[in-house]
């Protein structure tokens, strides 16, 4: 919480951030019975549909403040578009969130939470974010997409087939692929830049081979969910999960 006392300037009092007003702590205080908020104020901008968002300084002055959205979708109020994307983006590789562009000026994200759903408007020109809106009520109703199984980082990140011949089973394996409800586990380290990987497979048996990202998007576990990208998975040697693999099964 970013309360800041009434008497003295804000990091926010001379930027040209529309919306932007303080929540009283002495009202706050005699409603809630306490007084850790008297002679305080709590900076807060209001968009132009009405939603209200919490404003934190920021360790950058050019961006003008952090606009919380929700959970940890936490976003400069000075940015364009594309640049918003990139830090929500990120946020939500993190965190299990999405984030997808729409148009030139639009940023769609979701959180887990029922109502964490939210366009984030931009003007591109003046790189700040103008206005915070909920979807339309038809697509409010449609369930969260899911995340892509491989982002374009990871895409840049995998060798490409057959780059890692010489170096065998001691490659690292870059991307874990996972069935939450069954015991299959796919590790990537290489990809052809379509559709197919080579890596170490834990399924049935325990080896070395191909597999398809389209393979991996439709296959649904013993209770039917989804496979899922291990997002805290770090580089390992194939050789070293496979001994995991192998150590876990008693063989």
């Amino acid at each position: 919480m970013s309360w800041h006392e009434k008497h003295k300037p804000t990091p926010f009092d001379n930027q040209p951030i529309e919306g932007l007003f303080f929540l009283d702590g002495d009202v706050l205080a005699s409603q809630l019975g306490g007084d850790w908020t008297a002679g305080q104020k709590y900076p807060m901008v209001e968009f132009p549909s009405g939603k209200q968002c919490q404003l934190w300084e920021s360790s950058r002055p050019e961006a003008g403040g952090i606009v919380h959205v929700f959970g940890e979708m936490d976003l400069p109020y000075y940015s364009n578009r594309d640049e918003a994307f990139e830090r929500a983006n990120d946020i939500a590789e993190q965190c299990g969130y999405l984030a997808r562009q729409i148009g030139d000026d639009i940023l769609e994200v979701w959180g887990h939470d029922t109502g964490e759903h939210f366009y984030l408007h931009y003007d591109n020109e003046q790189k700040r974010m103008r206005d915070v809106t909920r979807p339309p009520k038809e697509k409010q109703a449609e369930p969260r997409p899911r995340m892509p199984l491989l982002t374009d980082e990871l895409k840049e990140k995998l060798p490409k087939l057959y780059e890692n011949e010489k170096e065998g089973i001691e490659a690292l394996a870059q991307v874990k692929f996972f069935t939450p409800d069954s015991n299959w586990t796919w590790y990537a380290s290489e990809y052809d830049g379509e559709d197919i990987f080579f890596g170490l497979v834990a399924g049935l048996e325990i080896e070395l081979g191909y597999f398809s990202l389209s393979e991996l998007e439709q296959i649904r576990g013993a209770l039917g969910l989804p496979v899922e990208r291990d997002r805290h998975f770090e580089p390992k040697p194939l050789k070293e999960l496979r001994k995991k693999h192998e150590e876990e099964r008693g063989s």
